[in-house]
């Protein structure tokens, strides 16, 4: 049988309360995603700094989301990643084998090749867990695989690459659908709610550089608007840390907002997460819509796509070209 392998990149999380001061001085000690423009060592000791007290202040909330003090993300991606290996196999006879790569915790990045290396295999396809392109996660991810791998120095099997998968069909059809459920949750026609569209922030100091995100943030939201008919809209960002000026607006800043406008039922879509995690399940649900639930005002969130079957099959349709 033909065997595939599906080496997907991404930043990773914390397996355990113990693991998220180390994770974050990972993340915030890594000038390719947040540089503080001070020098590596300096920029190292505020990570150290910003990593400690961080680590308190969320240790709480990664209890509260009921994974042992786990990030959700790590147990429903590999639901996810064995989910489509099953799915895949179905669909096109050949197998798959998914190998996790993270920057900022296990696996990390030689681990997974180092599996990579002791697998045989007809064809590899490199991509990351995030369906639009940024300098700060997939240009981060690639350039972190450049460093270690030579993706087009081995003749072993064909090497495929897909920096980025916003645009599959499939998968904008799953989050469409989603967005629709939340209207009917609401009791209100689609044409009738306003979406709020919520993606991760990014350093603008990457915007400013040519950082192709926010294009395809508005790209990836022109396809949703079109296939739901959505006609009220508005796009902010969420989840800023550090000392570094961050995209605007900001979602904190745009609900409140709402407050004292004539906005209404209104729906919030995660553009730029595949699945739950402390963003969505803290910063949104508790943190941020709370602000308008508190007004007076409707407001949902849409359903992650975590491991659902339609989920699984956009992604093995992003990947089986």
């Amino acid at each position: 049988m033909k065997k595939d392998v599906l080496f997907i990149m991404g930043m990773g999380g914390p397996d355990s309360i113990e693991a998220i001061e180390p994770f974050l001085f990972n993340l915030f000690s890594d000038r390719d995603i947040i540089n503080f423009h001070v020098g590596n060592i300096l920029q190292k000791f505020i990570a150290k700094k910003i990593a400690a007290k961080r680590s308190k202040k969320l240790s709480p909330e990664y209890l509260k989301m009921g994974y042992n003090g786990a990030s959700p993300q790590n147990i429903i991606h590999r639901r996810i990643f064995k989910a489509l290996e099953k799915y895949y196999i179905d669909l096109t006879g050949r197998q798959l084998v998914v190998i996790e790569a993270n920057c900022y915790y296990h696996p990390f990045f030689d681990e997974a090749l180092e599996v990579l290396k002791n697998t045989e295999c007809n064809r590899v396809i490199f991509t990351t867990v995030y369906p639009q392109y940024s300098l700060t996660t997939v240009e981060a991810c690639f350039n972190r695989l450049a460093k270690m791998y030579n993706i087009s120095g081995s003749n072993k099997y064909k090497s495929v690459v897909i920096p980025y998968w916003y645009e599959n069909e499939k998968y904008c059809k799953a989050l469409s659908k989603r967005i629709l459920k939340a209207a009917e949750k609401l009791n209100k026609d689609i044409k009738d709610c306003h979406v709020l569209y919520s993606a991760h922030s990014v350093p603008m100091s990457y915007i400013e550089k040519g950082d192709p995100y926010p294009e395809h943030i508005k790209k990836h939201i022109y396809i949703i608007n079109k296939m739901t008919g959505i006609k009220s809209f508005e796009t902010a960002y969420q989840s800023k840390v550090g000392p570094v000026k961050w995209m605007q607006p900001a979602m904190i800043d745009i609900l409140e907002s709402y407050k004292d406008k004539n906005i209404d039922n209104i729906i919030i879509v995660p553009i730029s997460f595949i699945s739950d995690h402390i963003e969505t399940l803290i910063e949104l649900d508790e943190q941020l819509m709370p602000i308008l639930k508190n007004a007076g005002k409707n407001i949902v969130r849409i359903e992650s796509l975590n491991d659902s079957p339609d989920f699984i099959e956009a992604l093995s349709d992003v990947i089986n070209i």
